[in-house]
């Protein structure tokens, strides 16, 4: 019965995008057919059956909290290309993921914006083509920078000269869950499912003037902006600085302007000066969430984090490492003075805006066997929480076989969230082992418990297939 709720399914996502997979395979068996002699292909699977539970937030009180299943299959299939004419670098890359959720039927998933039962993501499918200093991409690809990380559908050409300057752009329409096979996971915050401008095409484009590896130099200044419907949804500014030259002094900086709101978004500093037995580093950030220009909270509840760092790292002769490390925060309350709301905010007894802590760790490789112990302690913001997380694992030798651990332990005390206050303990299993040299299949297993949800279980069975022609 299984087998054929499997088959089933999978007819039906896969006749949804059937048209568009056989182009790709037809121009695949094309370039294939045609270049085979030089080509070199690459295929990647990977099988996951999900099990675990969601928390439902109605019919339920904070006493008696209500656990809905959720069972999944997800199928994941990579193919890449290399070399697709001969003596030439140009290639071909691509992850498609397949997923059907047998615990939520496609009636109660329909009364649900947003929510599906079951659907098939085109995570990014591009051909590459690069000579001397130049590299192009065209199709759905991955961009990250500064700013943010999100996907789009269209072309980016990059070059740079020998003497290290260059230049880069790129346009095309931005990936949101209402594209062909599009997924939302890169999509701009701060908008529901199912929101009319989640529906609409969103042209993106930017470039970047480009400085590498000026005696360990690198720099980048750079514009992006999106449009929905005529009328801007992001523009932004970047600067980015990096300097690395080996053991000494390093330093990391990157400015991310909203020329909307004409104030700075992200920013990100960091020094460190690395030696033989220690390291220390030294960082600052302001951080903001990326939000749509379309969101009410963009305009209403506008508010970023100042967060400072300092960590020193030892790194002793033998099998153990050590790091110690300060953090500091400020929440700012940036609401709009029209709410009342606001008033709270500032308010006598209302929520300390900073908080401030520490973090100490080691880590043990030796042989076959590795562990790691982080323990972390903050208050202010947030209320008194402590943090604990030991992880350790082992490699069978010939076998090949690992198996890994983890325990959690996390303790909040918060007087303005008392739903989440109490002890939380976890526990995680991973167990993994090869079938062939091209194939292999892990276990995980998870146990949490806490008052929140009383006991949370989660379990994977993951089987991977990579071959190469």
């Amino acid at each position: 019965m299984t087998s054929f709720i499997l088959a089933r399914t999978a007819r039906r996502t896969w006749c949804r995008c059937s048209r568009t997979l056989g182009a790709l395979g037809t121009l695949w068996l094309g370039l294939g057919a045609a270049t085979s002699h030089a080509a070199a292909f690459q295929v990647e699977a990977r099988t996951e059956a999900q099990a675990y539970q969601i928390r439902a937030w109605r019919g339920t009180t904070p006493e008696d909290p209500v656990l809905l299943p959720r069972r999944r299959i997800v199928q994941y299939l990579g193919l890449n290309a290399f070399e697709l004419v001969t003596g030439q670098d140009m290639g071909f890359e691509s992850n498609l993921r397949v997923w059907a959720d047998f615990g939520l039927p496609r009636g109660e998933a329909a009364l649900v914006d947003g929510l599906k039962s079951e659907d098939a993501e085109l995570l990014h499918a591009y051909v590459r083509y690069a000579k001397g200093g130049f590299e192009g991409r065209l199709g759905r690809q991955l961009y990250a920078d500064v700013t943010d990380i999100l996907a789009f559908d269209g072309l980016r050409m990059r070059y740079v000269s020998r003497l290290g300057l260059g230049a880069e752009a790129f346009g095309g329409l931005w990936v949101k869950g209402a594209s062909v096979l599009g997924s939302s996971v890169y999509q701009l915050d701060g908008t529901r499912e199912g929101d009319a401008t989640l529906d609409a095409l969103e042209p993106l484009f930017g470039a970047k003037l480009l400085l590498e590896d000026l005696g360990g130099f690198h720099a980048a200044a750079g514009y992006r902006k999106a449009m929905v419907e005529g009328k801007t949804d992001l523009e932004r500014a970047t600067l980015e600085m990096r300097y690395v030259h080996g053991l000494g002094v390093s330093a990391v900086a990157g400015v991310d302007y909203d020329l909307l709101q004409r104030k700075p978004a992200q920013v990100r500093v960091q020094a460190r000066w690395d030696k033989t037995r220690f390291a220390v580093s030294a960082e600052a950030m302001r951080l903001s969430p990326v939000l749509s220009a379309d969101s009410i909270w963009y305009y209403f509840a506008w508010a970023p984090r100042d967060e400072a760092r300092l960590r020193v790292d030892f790194l002793p002769v033998g099998a153990l490492r050590y790091y110690v490390q300060g953090i500091g925060s400020v929440y700012h309350e940036d609401l709009n003075p029209a709410l009342g709301l606001a008033s709270q905010v500032d308010g006598e007894g209302a929520p300390e805006s900073r908080s401030v802590g520490g973090a100490v760790g080691a880590a043990l490789r030796k042989g076959d066997f590795r562990s790691a112990l982080d323990v972390t302690y903050r208050t202010g913001f947030g209320g008194d929480q402590l943090w604990a997380d030991l992880t350790g694992g082992y490699s069978f030798g010939r076998d090949g076989l690992t198996l890994d651990g983890r325990l959690s332990f996390a303790r909040i005390f918060d007087s303005f969230n008392p739903r989440l206050g109490g002890n939380f303990y976890g526990a995680q299993v991973w167990a993994s082992r090869p079938l062939s040299r091209a194939a292999r299949l892990s276990l995980v297993l998870e146990q949490n418990i806490n008052s929140f949800t009383d006991s949370d279980t989660k379990g994977f069975l993951l089987f991977d297939l990579k071959a190469s022609l």
